[in-house]
Parts: C-alpha cells; structure tokens; sequence
C-alpha cells in the first residue's frame, strides 16, 4: 500500500501529464480549434442580433419578455447542438487521432436531441441563478433596510452551492457523451458520479477551462474558446476513465487498495504515444 506522500505524488504526476498532454493536442489540432472558435463566434453573434432583434418588437412588457426568453433558449439550444456535434473531434483529438470540420457538420442532426435537452438545462439552471440569488438575497438584505431574515441566507447558500455544483459537473457531459456514448439521462447521472468521486480532481479541471475562459476573452475568442475547453474536458476523462477500467480487473478491492491507483502504470502507454515533447518542437516540428 502506498503512503500519503507517494499517493500525493502519483496524483500530482498524473494531474500533469493530463497538462502536457492537452496542451500538446490543442496545439497539434490548433487550426482545427481556431476554424471552429470562429464558426461559434459566428453563430453566438447571429443569436446575441436574434436576441436583440425580437426585443425590439411589438407588444406589451410581458410579451416582450417573452419573446427574449424564446429567443434565449433557441439560442442556448442552438449552442449546444455545436457543442455535443463538436464532442466526438474532442473524443479524437484525446485520443491522438485529427479532429475534421466535416465530421462536425455530419454529427449536427444526431446531435440535435441532446444538444437541445442540454440547452434547455443550462437555460433551466440560468434562470434559477438570476431568480433565486436575488430573491434570497433580498430576503436575506432587504433593499429597504428592514430586518432581514437568516431563512435568505440558508436558501442563497443552498442555490449557490447546487448551481456551483452542476457547473463543475456539468464539463464531464459531453465528454462522457463522446467517450462513452451513453444516452442524456445517463450522460448526466455519470457526469454527477464522476464529479462526488473525483472531486478536487474535477475542481482542477474546471480551474483549468476557467483559465481557457480568461485566455477566451484577451483573444477576443480566437483561441483556446469552446473547441480547447471540449478538448480539456475530454483529455481529463479519458485519463480518468484508467481508474475505472483498473477497478474492472481487479474486483474486491478494499476501499484503501482503491486509492492507490497505480498511475504511472495506467499512463505508461500514453506517455509513449505522447513521446518527450520539446518546446522547440511546437515552432520548429522538422527539427526533431
């Protein structure tokens, strides 16, 4: 059995090959994410006109707002239709293979299912962070200066901590949608059971994607953006997913025994795919 320290250090080592290794497949795959990054722009700019346009019709301030909220989850849908259809390149990229535009066209009609039930969730899930946070919050902190109420803050905490929850959660779904090719009520079941039994493990991950998000927004969305999170995302689970397969042939584990996962086994073979990249060899690739 391995002690603390050494099961601290297999982790560790493990968390950065996952580093080395998606910061090597995002570069390899680096026109494919940037083409893509440009179509979502694209499309995210056709649904912020859409969004802009319809609140501008006709109608009363109700009917107006309803319109914006159709028009926000066409939108949410619409979305996340190009992200499960641009899952399976993240699948191939993980695994060492070339990610194509043309299969991102081909998957769109089988994406169209999942794409717009997880829209509709991540629409669910907004509109609760822009209702209920507020609310509670005013119940907790009166606008008026009045008394509040301790009830406020125990409902803000509870809301905050289930919407940071299937935030993290969340990044696993399309992940195990591709690798795993499971349905959505599974997808989302497994994607909630990957986040309780690796939980710092995916707070990591979701740290590294918020990083992506800083790097989105200074690139004005040309690189990293959508494609490079999908593909961290990806590259987190496949590795993770080692765990489990090493669980399958070895049944009747003691739950001691299932922590010492023998890391450096399990990645021996990707470490040799992978080979010792050199910074010289991301610029110059015909001088190694």
């Amino acid at each position: 059995m391995l002690t603390a320290g050494a099961e601290k250090k297999y982790i560790v080592a493990m968390f950065r090959f996952f580093l080395k290794k998606n910061f090597c497949d995002v570069w390899d795959n680096l026109l494919h994410t940037i083409v893509y990054n440009l179509m979502m722009l694209a499309l995210l700019g056709g649904c912020a006109a859409l969004c802009i346009a319809v609140s501008a019709l006709p109608g009363t301030a109700i009917l107006k707002d309803i319109y914006v909220a159709a028009a926000f989850l066409f939108s949410s849908m619409l979305v996340c239709v190009f992200l499960v259809a641009e899952s399976d390149n993240a699948a191939r990229a993980a695994s060492y293979e070339t990610p194509k535009i043309k299969a991102l066209f081909s998957n769109l009609v089988p994406s169209l299912k999942d794409g717009m039930l997880l829209g509709l969730l991540v629409m669910l899930a907004a509109t609760i962070a822009t209702t209920s946070i507020p609310y509670y919050f005013s119940i907790w902190i009166p606008r008026d200066g009045g008394k509040g109420s301790l009830l406020g803050l125990l409902m803000l905490s509870f809301v905050f901590w289930m919407l940071v929850i299937f935030v993290i959660a969340i990044q696993w779904f399309l992940p195990v949608r591709s690798l795993m090719h499971n349905n959505f009520k599974k997808c989302l079941k497994k994607s909630y059971i990957i986040f309780f039994d690796n939980m710092w493990f995916s707070v990591g991950v979701a740290l590294v994607n918020l990083l992506n998000v800083f790097i989105t927004i200074f690139t004005l969305g040309i690189l990293d953006g959508a494609a490079t999170m999908l593909i961290t995302s990806t590259n987190a689970l496949r590795l993770r997913l080692y765990k489990y397969d090493w669980y399958e042939v070895n049944p009747g584990l003691t739950r001691e025994q299932r922590r010492d996962v023998p890391w450096e086994e399990l990645l021996a073979n990707d470490r040799r795919i992978l080979g010792p990249r050199k910074w010289r060899s991301f610029i110059f690739p015909w001088k190694e």
